[in-house]
């Protein structure tokens, strides 16, 4: 599936800057979580406040993501607060979270979400959308919905368990074949 349209409704403007961003370090990656859910249309019932990313581990991999880090002025988040770090391959690989701050917003950093394994885990049902930024439309790598549903599921933070209904239900009709025209009860509808 590939969609093209500007940054995703109902999200903090400037978000679409973090993944553009890793985009073109080429960064190898996935967004996970709400703006993904969003980035493919499909309805969130909350505002997406953060971009959460899971990239592929190689070496050369994490180094791209290092240098996208350091273009990002991104720095470690800790509840309100944020401080500059050090980074480079091998300093990214010591954790399996990051959560970040720059000036576009709040981002983490997620080598295995909850449920759904890591970037090759998600990769081969993952969707590219394009996002316009600064002009210029950018193919992003989103996870695929029932990943997303997966893994807030397992999360289970309130704000997850607040949108899961509209989550499965948007998944269930994607996954639900089309009726043929005229096949309701043989009425030649």
């Amino acid at each position: 599936m590939a969609v093209s349209h500007s940054a995703p409704q109902q999200q903090v403007p400037g978000l679409e800057h973090i993944p553009a961003a890793l985009a073109r370090h080429g960064v190898q990656f996935i967004v996970i979580g709400g703006w993904a859910v969003q980035a493919q249309q499909f309805k969130l019932g909350y505002l997406s406040e953060d971009v959460d990313v899971t990239p592929a581990r190689s070496p050369e991999n994490l180094q791209r993501l290092s240098d996208a880090l350091r273009d990002l002025q991104a720095e470690v988040r800790a509840g309100h607060e944020s401080f500059a770090f050090t980074h480079d391959a091998e300093s990214l690989a010591r954790a399996a979270v990051w959560n970040l701050r720059c000036d576009h917003g709040d981002f983490d950093v997620c080598f295995e979400p909850a449920g759904v394994g890591d970037y090759h885990d998600l990769a081969h049902r993952a969707h590219t959308v394009h996002i316009e930024v600064d002009g210029e439309m950018i193919p992003i790598r989103c996870a695929d919905l029932a990943d997303i549903v997966r893994s807030k599921q397992l999360s289970d933070r309130p704000k997850d368990r607040q949108a899961m209904s509209l989550l499965v239900a948007q998944l269930e009709q994607r996954n639900t074949p089309h009726r043929q025209r005229g096949s309701d009860h043989g009425l030649g509808l």
